[in-house]
């Protein structure tokens, strides 16, 4: 396995382990946490020559969802996600 194959197991592993919560089901700390998270693994997997499109729009979908719902409860973003 190449190394840039094991980034992005370990990428798709951490996504999964965070998108299978509902945002709203979360507590403001726990989403805050999710959305760094997903911030993280989306400028890393878009490092990659070239970035996996299917993942990334996957992140870009779940970091949304995370917004919306951070925007809800009254929180700021001002951290938009770079589009591919």
């Amino acid at each position: 396995m190449k190394i840039s194959d094991s980034f992005l197991k370990r990428s798709v592993d951490l996504f999964t382990s965070i998108r299978g919560r509902s945002p709203a089901d979360l507590e403001n700390k726990t989403l805050n946490d999710y959305h760094r998270k997903t911030h993280m693994l989306y400028a890393g997997n878009m490092k990659r020559n070239p970035p996996n499109k299917q993942f990334i729009n996957s992140l870009a979908s779940y970091h949304d969802s995370l917004v919306k719902e951070m925007l809800k409860r009254g929180m700021k973003h001002n951290t938009p996600l770079k589009k591919i």
